[in-house]
Order: structure tokens, then C-alpha cells, then sequence
């Protein structure tokens, strides 16, 4: 049996702040926080001498993302710092292949690297009610434009919370013989998520929010038969790092590059935010996604039923318990979100985001129904 209490006491934020806006950056627990300063003291201490075990180390990070993700090996992982960086990696490989599909609700790093390379290129589903994406309505819009090569999505939508059912996606773009691409930044270490149930071919994602880790770590995923083409798949930058032999330093003006995904990484690896992210994949683990994803969900629906009490419009989809993820977008009429958040951090210490028309709360397993009455209050509060 979890005991959720004793997990709170990882986060020290808890003790200041009703914290609600892990979809934005989320506090690092107190394990993640003792390894990447073991870390620095090792460094402070040691210099360069540990390479050896910082190279072990981030090989086992690979590990424990692959196991993570469901990918079948480490080969098929290459650490970013950022999903940007990852998606545009992606784009780079594949937006000259045929036209590319994403939506209008997505987050702009997920769309921005295929319009830099070819904005004429790249077709954009609508949303319903304004916070969700019909597969309907993506298999209708392949349809129609024969040349579709690319299908990019994000397991949820950073701004309304809406939760994409990536296995029956999975299914189309296999059936449509399409590239599956896909943000998972805002289920990540929340949601269950797997590549290989639901199909995907390429991933890009970030460390910050539910994953617990660190800013500028990030990942991609490519499935291992498109590892092999390296011809046509080849990054859009290299160094000494994406070579076979990392350690070789002659300078004889060869190309010997990898096999595996760590063709894709630049330099000296970003060796603190390896560390942070390995110590927040054994804690998220040891937990377990789907202990983690049941606390979340109940944690959501406790807030949803508290905002519709107070009668405030909930702009997230959540008619169809499908649908939903940590994330509720919800507004007050007359109100400005900016405006709303500022007050309650510095009347009431509660943290929420300002996101489109409305105010956003992401809750994570360490909240509890305590800091959702916090909020309530607060809001109350405001509307008085």
C-alpha cells in the first residue's frame, strides 16, 4: 500500500506553496535533488577522474528510459535537451517525405520545426468545442490529402488537458502506412505510456514537468528499423559524439557514424541532468506509473466536481472520462487568468498558470485534496 503522506515529504514545496502547476515546471523530490548535488560534489572533488563512472551512469539512464517507454533497447534512445530540440531532429528526417499532419491545439514547439522547414508542407486538424482532437476528424483530413506521409501529436494537449487515444491512432497510421510522431512532455511520468502499444515510430520529450527531472534534459525515441536507414534518416548535426568510437580523437576526416540513436547527440554530454534524470525514472518507477496515474486522475476529478459546484465553466473536455489527464483548464467570466494567478500565488501561495482563456491546474501525486481546497477558497476569495 502507497503511502501518498510520506511521498509528499519528498517535495519541500509542499511546505510553502499549494503547488498546481507541474504542466509547467514541476519541483524535483528530495532523491532527485541528493544525487545531482552528490553529483556536484564529486566534481568539486574528484575533477574529471569519475568520466568512466558518469559514462556508465548515462548508459544506465538510457536503460531505465528505454524499459520507461517501452522501447526494446537503449539503441533506439538519444538524450536531447529539450523536446524542441528533439522535434526539430525529428522534422529535419522526415518533413521532406510527404505532407505532414498535426492539429491547432498544439504546443508551438511540436509545429514550429515543421513550418521552419517547410510551411506549405504541414496541414493542421481543427478542434472540436475548441479543446480536442477527433481521430475522426485526423482520418478525414489524411484522406484528403494523399500525399500524407507524417502524423504529429502530443499524448496530451498542454492547454486543455486532452487525452489522445494513441493506441487507436497507432492503428491508423499503420493502416494509412504514416510516421507516427508523437509529444508525450504532458503524460510523461503521469499517464501510462508506451511505444510499442500504441505504434509510435518517433518521440520527443523534456525532463522539467511530470518526469520530475531536470531543465535541459530531454529525449528522442526512433524505433530501430528507421535506426538502420541511415542514408535517408541522417541528423541534421554531428560531432565526435555520434560516432561509433566516441573515443576516438584522431582527426583523420572519416564519417563513422553510429548505428544507434546516440548519432543524434552533440558534444559533451549534459552530465548533472543525466544523473537528475536516472535518480526521477528509479523514483517515478519504484512508485509506478499506473499507481501514480489512478492517484492523478482522482485527485483531477475531485477538482473538477469542486469547480462545477462553483459553477466556473470548465474548458477542458471532460464528458468522456477518455479524455482526461492532470490538466483542467477552467475560467471566471469578467476575470483575466493572468490576473487571477497572480493574486492567488501572493494572496494564498497557491501556484496555477495562465494558459489561453483560462486558468490552469495540473496536479501531480504529491498534491492532495488539501491543496484543491486551498484553491477553492482561493477563487472564492477572488469572486467575492
Amino acid at each position: 500500500m502507497l503511502d501518498w503522506v510520506k511521498l509528499r515529504d519528498d517535495f519541500p514545496v509542499t511546505k510553502k506553496y499549494a503547488y498546481l502547476a507541474n504542466a509547467a515546471i514541476a519541483p524535483i523530490p528530495m532523491p532527485v535533488y541528493n544525487e545531482v548535488s552528490k553529483f556536484y560534489q564529486d566534481v568539486l572533488n574528484h575533477g574529471q577522474t569519475l568520466w568512466d563512472e558518469w559514462e556508465t551512469k548515462m548508459e544506465q539512464t538510457r536503460d531505465l528510459y528505454a524499459k520507461f517507454i517501452g522501447a526494446d533497447s537503449r539503441e533506439e534512445i538519444a538524450f536531447t535537451h529539450s523536446t524542441s530540440e528533439g522535434m526539430n531532429i525529428i522534422a529535419h528526417m522526415l518533413s521532406d517525405k510527404g505532407i505532414v499532419i498535426s492539429n491547432e491545439l498544439e504546443f508551438p514547439s511540436s509545429n514550429l520545426p515543421w513550418l521552419n522547414k517547410d510551411k506549405d508542407n504541414i496541414k493542421f486538424v481543427k478542434a472540436r468545442d475548441d479543446n480536442k482532437i477527433i481521430i475522426e476528424d485526423i482520418a478525414k483530413m489524411v484522406d484528403h490529402n494523399s500525399k500524407t506521409k507524417t502524423l504529429v501529436t502530443s499524448h496530451v494537449q498542454y492547454s486543455t488537458g486532452f487525452r489522445q487515444d494513441l493506441k487507436e491512432l497507432g492503428k491508423l497510421t499503420k493502416e494509412k502506412g504514416l510516421y507516427f510522431v508523437v509529444n508525450p512532455t504532458q503524460s510523461l511520468g503521469a499517464l501510462y505510456f508506451n511505444v510499442k502499444d500504441f505504434g509510435i515510430d518517433f518521440m520527443a520529450a523534456n525532463g522539467h514537468k511530470w518526469m520530475l527531472s531536470s531543465f535541459g534534459i530531454g529525449a528522442i525515441y526512433m524505433k530501430r528499423k528507421y535506426l538502420r536507414d541511415v542514408e535517408n534518416l541522417k541528423p541534421p548535426f554531428f560531432s565526435q559524439f555520434g560516432q561509433k568510437k566516441r573515443e576516438n580523437f584522431d582527426n583523420n576526416m572519416n564519417v563513422n557514424m553510429s548505428n544507434t540513436a546516440t548519432r543524434f547527440e552533440l558534444g559533451t554530454p549534459h552530465f548533472p541532468n543525466i544523473v537528475a534524470l536516472n535518480a526521477a525514472l528509479r523514483y517515478i518507477s519504484n512508485i509506478g506509473i499506473k499507481h501514480i496515474e489512478k492517484r492523478i486522475l482522482s485527485i483531477t476529478e475531485y477538482l473538477i466536481d469542486n469547480l462545477q459546484s462553483m459553477k466556473l465553466q470548465i474548458l477542458s473536455p471532460i464528458e468522456e472520462r477518455k479524455y482526461r489527464s492532470g490538466i483542467v483548464l477552467f475560467k471566471i467570466t469578467k476575470k483575466k487568468p493572468v490576473g487571477v494567478v497572480q493574486e492567488l500565488e501572493k494572496k494564498n501561495k497557491i501556484i496555477v498558470s495562465a494558459r489561453g482563456k483560462g486558468i490552469r491546474v495540473s496536479t501531480h501525486f504529491y498534491n492532495n485534496e488539501e491543496d484543491i481546497d486551498k484553491l477553492i477558497v482561493g477563487l472564492k476569495s477572488i469572486l467575492e
